[in-house]
């Protein structure tokens, strides 16, 4: 008997007719693929049959490097078959690569070198050092620095933020000088085997989290973390300021020279606060116009009315 559409919609047999449709085209799609495969591995075989020409030229005998078939190829030959699978490489010569010797540095700041900024070459060359010129980069040329900087020793792998912010392992920044130095104001202080971070500083005296919130007292246009978001702090030292404004949704570029107390934005770095060395001196920042929203500088000893510009 004859089955009408519009019986099968009576009897709602449309579901089955259509998930048989569906079952169909998937037995169809998985019938074509095997039979592609099928076809794939039948042509590798024959390829991985075929003998791999040895070169006429080696003095070596075929079966010598059964597992590197390459190895015994002609320079001059443009493809070989290795492992069934045709790679095409050229050969380089060697008088096209130049060889670098890559050395560690040496002495005794090797792992404070930083090659552009202690050129001592270049620095003791210049003829002023009014402008904080010896402070600035100063790469060697024609070529560029060539040795690896070997890590402090006893160097562990650095203590995860938040925890970072407030305390570091005192092996990987190895600089008990500061420590001496800045003891009083309360920069840095050295426990066990930590350096730990009060949050101190030279215009601190009652801590970073005061001095924040009393420059946001004194001007409240400043409505940290809404009206200003991104500061550049200048003379950073271990640029505890940006650190402690992370908690004010404030993001911080901090920069400081590497000065007599070694370079202190190694302890910002390694507690996770951004930092970089840099100096304001002759040469321009590395920042455009406009990119912050307000410039800090606690006693960073910058003479900003040099040569008579403010």
């Amino acid at each position: 008997m004859a089955i009408s559409v519009d019986n099968l919609l009576k009897e709602r047999k449309y579901p089955f007719i259509f998930s048989l449709f569906i079952l169909l085209v998937f037995f169809t799609f998985l019938l074509l693929t095997n039979s592609q495969y099928s076809i794939f591995t039948a042509d590798l075989s024959k390829t991985q049959s075929k003998p791999i020409p040895s070169s006429s030229s080696s003095s070596s005998s075929p079966h010598s490097n059964p597992t590197h078939p390459i190895s015994n190829a002609s320079p001059n030959t443009p493809s070989q078959q290795h492992d069934g699978v045709a790679s095409n490489f050229s050969t380089v010569e060697p008088s096209d690569v130049e060889l670098l010797d890559w050395k560690v540095c040496e002495g005794s700041v090797a792992a404070d070198y930083i090659p552009c900024l202690d050129n001592f070459k270049a620095i003791k060359a210049l003829r002023s050092r009014r402008h904080m010129e010896h402070r600035e980069r100063h790469c060697p040329k024609p070529s560029s620095p060539r040795c690896l900087i070997p890590l402090p020793r006893g160097y562990r792998v650095r203590v995860p933020w938040p925890k970072s912010r407030d305390m570091i392992w005192y092996d990987n920044v190895p600089h008990p000088k500061l420590v001496e130095y800045k003891k009083e104001q309360n920069w840095v202080r050295k426990s066990g085997d930590y350096l730990v971070f009060p949050g101190g500083g030279t215009q601190f005296k009652d801590g970073v989290t005061h001095y924040i919130d009393f420059i946001e007292k004194n001007l409240p246009t400043i409505e940290w973390g809404k009206h200003t978001r991104v500061i550049l702090d200048v003379g950073c030292g271990v640029a505890s300021f940006g650190g402690y404004l992370l908690d004010k949704n404030v993001i911080t570029m901090s920069f400081a020279p590497k000065d007599e107390h070694e370079a202190q934005i190694q302890f910002a770095l390694e507690r996770g606060i951004p930092a970089t060395l840099s100096v304001i001196g002759t040469q321009r920042l590395t920042f455009p116009d406009n990119a912050y929203d307000l410039i800090h500088c606690a006693r960073c000893r910058v003479h900003w009315d040099a040569d008579g510009v403010l």
